[in-house]
């Protein structure tokens, strides 16, 4: 059964017409906001089992993203090394994860940097730099609605998920299917 469960991912996947999966990363992939917590890559092994649920089907949904010859990546305000230490406890190297953020190793936002409205000019990035031939072969899964309004709204295919919940195959499913 398990095979024919990832069969039928890497077949959604494929049928959806979409190239490139961005996914936003606090309370879209995780079940607490990483940023607002605080937490440090250091802190990561010894809390990523809580804080990502259904983690092993996580992976299973990015490893059925590759499988399909499709991409993805984590759009995220938060820091890319804190993302990038989950990502590995997962069981993906760095030089196999495209991670966006305006914000730079430790860096934190202040009243000098304040984040972005949206996430529109990482997304733009994103299709360029994977030379995606239109902006609707990108889908969003993002908590924030107003992220989500934002990237539709500019020509991109978006998702608003249910904060907290994690991303597990069924509901990457449910959310394909909105999308």
């Amino acid at each position: 059964a398990e095979v024919s469960a990832d069969a039928a991912l890497v077949a959604a996947i494929v049928d959806s017409g979409v190239d490139m999966f961005a996914f936003d990363w606090d309370m879209t992939i995780t079940s607490v906001h990483c940023y607002n917590s605080r937490v440090q890559p250091e802190d990561v092994p010894g809390r990523w089992t809580s804080d990502i649920p259904d983690a092993e089907d996580f992976a299973s949904v990015l490893n059925a993203i590759q499988a399909a010859g499709r991409h993805w990546c984590i759009v995220t305000f938060g820091q890319k090394d804190v993302v990038q230490a989950y990502l590995q406890q997962l069981g993906f190297e760095e030089d196999h994860c495209l991670i966006c953020s305006p914000l730079g190793p430790g860096e934190r936002y202040s009243q000098a940097k304040a984040p972005p409205k949206d996430k529109n000019d990482m997304l733009v990035d994103v299709v360029r730099l994977k030379g995606l031939p239109a902006l609707d072969r990108l889908v969003l899964f993002d908590d924030d609605g107003r992220n989500v309004m934002a990237a539709q709204g500019a020509g991109f295919r978006a998702v608003t998920v249910d904060p907290g919940r994690g991303m597990s195959a069924p509901l990457f499913l449910e959310y394909l299917q909105r999308g």
